[in-house]
């Protein structure tokens, strides 16, 4: 049996079983993979995967039409498997409420895994994930830049920002329930899509992800603009690596890198 007929068959027995009300998983549509909800067993024959497949299904675990619906299973590549680990650091995800039928990113199926052997998996298979190279890359080049030029870099790609909250919608992370640009009194951030709130946006939310960010990719891909994001993610995600040796999403009792303190903790950023 094919990995894909696998995952679907274990899709099928888990709505079978009543183990999982609902599997968020993906289908094919005119050439793409999109976002699926299975409640029917039958249905399950028709899920998809391929590394295309690019939305990061933890975002929905928020909506309330799917909180109805637990436990929910889930498709995850490693990456959406370490935002769980992260939903569930954070008390934002139960472990009983989620199963996970676990994929590679190389088209590897692991199986079903509750949460605990979520992590499990993620610390023996792929606890050596590495940051994306082309934008490693990128960041250097940019790092060798003056400040005057980075500036430039950014205010350019941030100009094309229309403020569709798009990469929020997209993000697991941001589920806080009143966005600080939602926040008019008083207003921290401009509503407007105009340069200095564009600025602030694209720089506090990344911010708000240190330490917290998996590197899924979701955020860029759901972008109309093409605004290079995840440049943004993988430098600070590269950062809290090489300064606090963390990683997210690896340990579920893992005390967050922003809101915990170590005295042991390097202090290079004091000038």
């Amino acid at each position: 049996m094919s990995p894909i007929d696998r995952l679907r068959a274990d899709a099928a027995d888990l709505l079978r079983q009543g183990r999982a009300k609902v599997v968020l998983g993906y289908r094919q549509r005119g050439g793409q993979c999109i976002p699926v909800a299975v409640t029917d067993p039958e249905a399950a024959g028709a899920l998809a995967w391929d590394p295309a497949c690019k939305q990061n299904l933890a975002a929905y675990l928020r909506k309330p039409e799917v909180r109805r619906l637990r436990p929910v299973a889930l498709v995850a590549r490693p990456a959406v498997m370490r935002s769980l680990v992260v939903l569930a650091a954070e008390s934002q995800v139960r472990p009983e409420d989620v199963v996970v039928l676990a994929v590679g990113d190389d088209g590897e199926y692991h199986g079903v895994l509750d949460l605990a052997g979520t992590a499990a998996l993620l610390k023996e298979k792929y606890a050596d994930l590495g940051h994306d190279a082309a934008a490693m890359k990128r960041i250097e080049e940019l790092a060798a830049m003056t400040p005057e030029e980075r500036a430039a870099f950014w205010a350019a790609e941030f100009a094309k920002c229309t403020r569709c909250y798009a990469c929020r919608a997209a993000c697991p992370a941001c589920y806080c329930e009143r966005c600080i640009v939602e926040r008019n009194q008083p207003q921290w951030i401009s509503t407007a899509a105009r340069s200095h709130g564009n600025y602030a946006w694209n720089v506090i939310r990344a911010f708000h992800l240190a330490g917290r960010c998996t590197e899924c990719g979701a955020c860029e891909a759901a972008c109309p603009q093409g605004i290079p994001l995840m440049l943004l993610n993988v430098g600070l995600a590269a950062d809290v690596e090489r300064q606090f040796g963390a990683k997210a999403g690896y340990d579920a009792e893992a005390e967050p890198v922003i809101g915990s303190w170590n005295a042991e903790d390097p202090e290079e950023f004091i000038r």
